[in-house]
């Protein structure tokens, strides 16, 4: 897979050939969406762009992500695993 750069971020090329942030993808099969829903992303627990394991990306709401970017007065340290099978 030929490696792009979207915002900064690991990426790569769709079949429709638009270029996606991995950690989008990832979130997408982690939560078993096709796409992300709308006003909600892709946040990387600690904040390591590079780290794409599921176990550290959780989705926000656009506004909580603002919070912890800019606003800085939300901040979310870990999440417990999904139980779930």
């Amino acid at each position: 897979m030929k490696k792009y750069k979207k915002w900064g971020r690991q990426a790569y090329k769709t079949k429709e050939g638009k270029i996606k942030t991995i950690h989008s993808r990832v979130g997408e099969k982690k939560y078993h969406y096709g796409k992300i829903p709308a006003d909600f992303v892709i946040h990387h627990i600690d904040r390591d762009k590079d780290n794409n394991r599921k176990s550290n990306l959780i989705l926000l709401h656009r506004k909580d992500h603002y919070r912890i970017h800019v606003v800085k007065d939300l901040v979310i340290t870990s999440v417990k695993p999904n139980k779930e099978k």
